[in-house]
């Protein structure tokens, strides 16, 4: 009876460690979610942005900044989508395709002139190189910017955190 006991203890116990080695083996998916902050990117010379993965090759997201140069005011918003073009490894080539939305404003500095405030809207197409690792994402890109100046090269990169 002892050895029938101390048999289905042990069978137990090594069914345990080897389930316990098979979740360790398997990595855990990455997050759906992307916090970054990205340098000369899609919301102008800085800005913070979300992404919502929806597909494991597609995400939507937006890129928001503001910025204060001397007195004017310059507040921006970039919705895009993001697509994996190609993935090796933790490296991955990406495209965007999105608008920018800007919206500028001086004060007056005198009483007779009530200031200046104007808004506008524009595109982009980016293709740019992704690192990634558990948590931490890294993107540097490059990008055709469109709007009332005509077409414009744009460069930025990003650094983010993938919960």
């Amino acid at each position: 009876m002892n050895r029938v006991i101390g048999g289905i203890v042990l069978a137990g116990a090594s069914t345990a460690a080897a389930d316990g080695v098979e979740q360790a083996a398997t990595p855990e998916p990455p997050g759906r979610h992307l916090i970054y902050a990205e340098l000369l990117g899609k919301g102008g010379a800085y800005g913070l942005g979300y992404e919502l993965s929806i597909t494991p090759r597609f995400s939507i997201g937006t890129a928001v900044s503001y910025a204060v140069l001397r007195d004017q005011t310059i507040a921006t918003a970039a919705p895009y989508l993001h697509a994996s073009v190609l993935r090796f490894g933790k490296n991955t080539l990406f495209g965007e395709l999105g608008a920018t939305f800007v919206h500028s404003r001086i004060p007056s500095p005198v009483p007779d002139w009530d200031g200046m405030s104007e808004s506008g809207a524009g595109g982009f197409a980016s293709l740019g190189w992704e690192r990634a690792w558990r948590h931490v994402v890294f993107r540097a890109s490059g990008s055709v910017v469109a709007g009332e100046g005509g077409l414009a090269p744009w460069l930025g990169i990003a650094i983010g955190y993938r919960p």
